[in-house]
């Protein structure tokens, strides 16, 4: 993988961050929580939880982000070198051209109820998202490369700082993507 420039990198997964943000809170202040909970099938999720199984991620890294970047003495470098990992599930799971192209299953612990409190996802997801973009805002005074995250799957596999936050913005845009399906015209 080529380097990236580290501040380039953490201004464009800041602003994505931003903008689903921004969506979310437009979509949520806007529709009837009748138009969040309805889905396009059996079996699949409304955009409430797919809020709810966003927030089953966040619940999950960003104590353990906030944790290493505030213990990190590190100082910032120029570019992030992606690990060949991190990279690899960060190009499983953003989409291309506007389309998901890797189909997945949620892990179990990931997969949301049916019935939710529709006003508490929203809160706890415009919460998390908040969080997610000061924490990008830290992280640029740190170095991304050594600092290094346990994923959900498997607490023996860390990934580097970068890579858990491409992986995360990248899961957000995959996601983002399913709600926007589930939306009357005109909110894209």
């Amino acid at each position: 993988m080529n380097p990236l420039n580290t501040a380039i990198l953490l201004k464009q997964l800041k602003e994505s961050s931003i903008y689903l943000l921004d969506q979310v809170t437009r979509i949520t202040e806007h529709l009837p929580m009748a138009m969040l909970e309805k889905n396009d099938g059996d079996g699949r999720w409304n955009t409430l939880q797919v809020l709810e199984h966003l927030n089953s991620y966040y619940v999950y890294y960003l104590p353990i982000i906030e944790e290493k970047i505030e213990n990190s003495g590190t100082q910032p470098q120029v570019n992030f070198h992606p690990g060949w990992l991190g990279a690899y599930f960060t190009r499983m799971m953003q989409p291309k051209d506007g389309i998901v192209q890797n189909k997945m299953k949620a892990f179990k612990n990931h997969v949301p109820p049916t019935q939710l409190n529709g006003p508490q996802v929203i809160a706890d997801f415009l919460q998390h998202q908040r969080k997610l973009i000061h924490l990008l805002q830290l992280a640029e005074g740190k170095d991304i490369n050594k600092i290094r995250v346990p994923i959900s799957i498997s607490p023996l596999i860390r990934l580097k700082l970068g890579d858990t936050f491409n992986f995360i913005v990248a899961h957000n845009n995959r996601h983002w993507m399913q709600i926007e399906k589930l939306l009357p015209g005109g909110w894209s």
